[in-house]
């Protein structure tokens, strides 16, 4: 009699793609909401045959802003919760896996709050209000930055033996 053996998926790669699953729909959903709320650039069409922005503030500053402050809180929660939950996966794999995590969300929810945001209008009427495009730049690091930080923060302070 021949025994097979079954094929196992290792636990910790079965933990970093939850962990993956989990960042991906989170930031989806948090980044729908922020494509709803972003601030919008109003225009009002003038005699010329163009249109006039009546807003002052700089909304793509603001955005820029509700960005990176909305990505560095979810990595910051993700990297604590990943060593938190992961105790038996703890070390530098874990630490890179999390920072790779945030940065696939935070292009999810970049990609999902575009999605949700007003666009220009096809047809423009009178008044017209869209949320203008914006480039995160730099801010596209803030959530695998916050996750790695929080993680070797973690790791760091963590007393063995303690709870």
């Amino acid at each position: 009699m021949v025994s097979k053996s079954k094929f196992r998926i290792p636990r910790s790669i079965g933990f970093g793609a939850g962990l993956l699953a989990l960042v991906l729909v989170v930031y989806s959903v948090v980044g729908a909401v922020w494509g709803m709320w972003r601030p919008t650039l109003t225009g009002r069409e003038v005699e010329d045959g163009g249109y006039a922005i009546e807003n002052v503030a700089d909304v793509q500053f603001s955005s820029f802003i509700v960005f990176a402050v909305l990505v560095g809180f979810l990595g910051l929660c993700f990297g604590l919760f990943s060593y938190m939950r992961g105790a038996a996966f703890r070390g530098v794999g874990q630490l890179l896996w999390c920072g790779v995590a945030c940065l696939a969300g935070a292009a999810a929810f970049y990609v999902v709050g575009g999605v949700t945001a007003h666009s220009a209008p096809a047809d423009p009427g009178q008044v017209v209000q869209f949320v203008p495009k914006f480039a995160p730049g730099i801010a596209w690091v803030v959530s695998p930055f916050m996750a790695m930080f929080a993680y070797w923060s973690a790791a760091f302070v963590d007393v063995p033996g303690v709870d």
